[in-house]
């Protein structure tokens, strides 16, 4: 599994990781409010949810990395569409950002797969 020819799909399960982790910081600011258990409770999981996704899709593509490679890239850019007015263009570069590298990098070991 891990041999030369296999780089691309290691470096892209490992950024499908890493941008996991890093969603992860956007739940940490369920604890600055003040509310009840019950709601912190629930702002939790709905925080949580985007980073259970994207290890779902780390999972499927780390056994078919074309299929990880479409759906990253369906994110991304369903992301872009959805936001493009309401948000500033930082917004897009890092979210959807990694989504599409990470698309471009399962799409290449992809290739070097096959």
């Amino acid at each position: 599994m891990f041999s030369k020819k296999n780089k691309w799909h290691l470096t892209a399960t490992s950024l499908g990781v890493l941008y996991a982790v890093a969603l992860l910081i956007f739940a940490a600011d369920v604890f600055n409010h003040e509310q009840n258990i019950a709601q912190t409770f629930y702002d939790i999981l709905l925080h949580l949810l985007p980073t259970a996704v994207v290890l779902f899709i780390v999972v499927v593509a780390y056994n078919r990395p074309l299929i990880g490679a479409i759906i990253y890239l369906a994110l991304g850019l369903m992301y872009i569409i959805t936001g493009w007015a309401s948000m500033h263009w930082t917004a897009h570069v890092l979210i959807a950002g990694p989504l599409l590298l990470l698309s471009a990098l399962y799409i290449t070991a992809w290739k070097s797969i096959k």
